[in-house]
């Protein structure tokens, strides 16, 4: 009995040492910076950046021209019918939760509702969205934030994409824009939108960001990617002293303090990052 047990447990640790497969999973995101963006024709970003790297620590290297940089709405489509889709980075809430399997957190996200900052019509609370003109990025968190509170459907004017979104808002098309706080900004930013001619009327809610996986995806495997990411976030106590924090430290600038969440209490292993 006991030689046997070892035995088990032999092949248990051989198990966990074999790398993943190559080409486990069809990458899925969308064109949202400053956290996925295009690059010179190349998936760029925080996002891109840390969901390569626990792929390459778990032995699943890929090559950034494999990822499929879609419109979100057809992104998040494909993530349900795909059997190998990994779709990043997506807010994790309780009408997503049975959709997908989840590995993260890897960001955090604020949901907000932006307005031009002389505006009469900006919204303090829910009751003050009544009656106005709402734009949104289809499918989004946001989105379905504000169907959630009653908002009628007819009020929100849907974009296929977040720069088309933000048009929507400078051109005056739309009241309110109610979208992540860090995108919005950012875009108009490399657009020369003057930034202080637009601000954050109301704070709608705060998410984190996951990798979110077809529910077809092996458990096993996704414990050890859930593994891998942990040993990323370990900072050991020390703030900003995490692989994760390494690894984000070029996008700094456009997020504030707490966007990319680090582990305390953990050992710190210090790991070269790929």
């Amino acid at each position: 009995m006991g030689r046997a047990l070892l035995a088990g447990l032999a092949a248990w640790m051989l198990f966990l040492s074999c790398p993943l497969p190559s080409r486990a999973f069809t990458l899925l995101t969308e064109d949202l910076p400053p956290f996925n963006y295009l690059h010179d024709g190349l998936p760029r970003g925080p996002g891109v950046d840390i969901v390569t790297t626990v792929l390459a620590r778990t032995g699943t290297p890929v090559n950034r021209e494999d990822i499929r940089v879609l419109p979100w709405a057809r992104a998040f489509h494909q993530a349900q019918g795909v059997s190998d889709a990994l779709l990043f980075s997506t807010a994790r809430t309780p009408e997503r939760e049975g959709l997908f399997k989840w590995v993260g957190p890897i960001m955090r996200v604020t949901v907000g509702t932006i307005v031009r900052t002389e505006s009469r019509m900006a919204p303090r609370q829910w009751s003050d969205l009544r009656g106005l003109r709402i734009g949104t990025v289809r499918n989004t968190v946001g989105e379905q934030l504000l169907l959630e509170k009653g908002v009628p459907p007819e009020s929100l004017h849907s974009a296929t994409t977040p720069a088309d979104a933000v048009r929507m808002l400078t051109a005056g098309r739309v009241d309110v824009l109610a979208f992540n706080i860090h995108s919005t900004f950012y875009m108009m930013q490399q657009g020369g939108i003057d930034r202080a001619a637009y601000s954050v009327s109301m704070v709608l809610e705060r998410f984190d960001l996951y990798m979110a996986f077809n529910p077809a995806a092996d458990d096993a495997l996704l414990a050890r990617l859930q593994s891998t990411l942990d040993a990323l976030r370990c900072n050991g106590g020390v703030p900003g002293g995490s692989d994760l924090a390494r690894i984000v430290r070029p996008y700094a600038a456009f997020f504030p303090p707490g966007s990319f969440p680090e582990e305390r209490n953990c050992p710190r292993v210090e790991t070269p990052v790929p």
